[in-house]
């Protein structure tokens, strides 16, 4: 996880609480997949190799300290492959996400993932699928935040900082063991689409955020789940964590990922 994105985070935290209050007012509810037909199935993990800082491989698993976050520390061994599906993991002290590697930057892509959420509890943010460029301060979000629900969230360089463009919550309540088919379609500068089971769920324009500002910068997908702990973290967003028995631990499945151009 990229420190200055986090730490930006923990700064934002009370800002985006009062946004979610009222977001959970207005959020509208999605019947995901309702009357669709079955959607493909998604390429598995099976051929990919994670290794620790080496970022010319196609996806990498984090490892990094911060001590505001209550010392959840990101830890490379809480990330496998196992029969085809790559496992995130978060056990007492340590949390865990996997990073696209080389030449994974695009101005335009559909990025999909094929996700079972873990047990959800308070403090504890699911983020299957979200996307990031760190030097442009820009980055669109699915985030299962505690027991609440998903949020969806636009990011943007807002005078030289990364802030908050558009909010929305959907699919509210505790989201435990739920299987989702998530999928964010971005063009620079002009749109970002979030999709549920195959079911548009919210379309993003510049018309549609804060002073317009929006994404216009090339980003590559990450899978990530970790704690809000910490004393700097606001409880009205994602709840109290409370620490996990040693032997304990909570695992996010992502069955499958794809990557693909979006058609003209």
């Amino acid at each position: 996880m990229n420190y200055t994105r986090r730490k930006l985070l923990v700064l934002l935290a009370a800002s985006t609480a009062v946004q979610s209050v009222a977001g959970q007012a207005l959020a509208e509810s999605v019947v995901a997949g309702a009357g669709d037909a079955a959607l493909d199935k998604l390429p598995d993990w099976s051929a990919v190799k994670l290794q620790l800082w080496k970022y010319t491989n196609p996806f990498v698993p984090s490892q990094w300290s911060e001590p505001k976050l209550g010392g959840y520390d990101w830890k490379a061994a809480n990330v496998k492959i196992v029969d085809g599906a790559l496992q995130l993991s978060v056990s007492e002290k340590a949390s865990a996400e996997v990073i696209s590697g080389g030449k994974s930057d695009f101005s335009s892509a559909r990025w999909e993932v094929d996700v079972t959420l873990p047990t959800m509890k308070p403090g504890l943010i699911a983020a299957p699928l979200w996307t990031f460029n760190d030097k442009a301060h820009e980055e669109i979000d699915f985030e299962i935040v505690g027991t609440k629900g998903l949020q969806l969230t636009v990011w943007a360089d807002v005078d030289n900082q990364h802030k908050s463009v558009w909010v929305k919550w959907i699919l509210l309540g505790d989201q435990s063991g739920k299987r989702y088919r998530l999928g964010i379609e971005y063009e620079a500068g002009k749109r970002v689409a979030f999709f549920i089971d195959g079911k548009e769920a919210a379309v993003v324009t510049p018309a549609d955020t804060n002073g317009g500002a929006f994404p216009n910068h090339p980003m590559k997908p990450y899978f990530d789940l970790w704690v809000a702990a910490g004393a700097v973290m606001d409880t009205r967003w994602a709840g109290k964590w409370e620490p996990m028995a040693a032997s304990d631990r909570l695992v996010m499945t992502l069955h499958g990922y794809r990557r693909s151009d979006i058609a003209p």
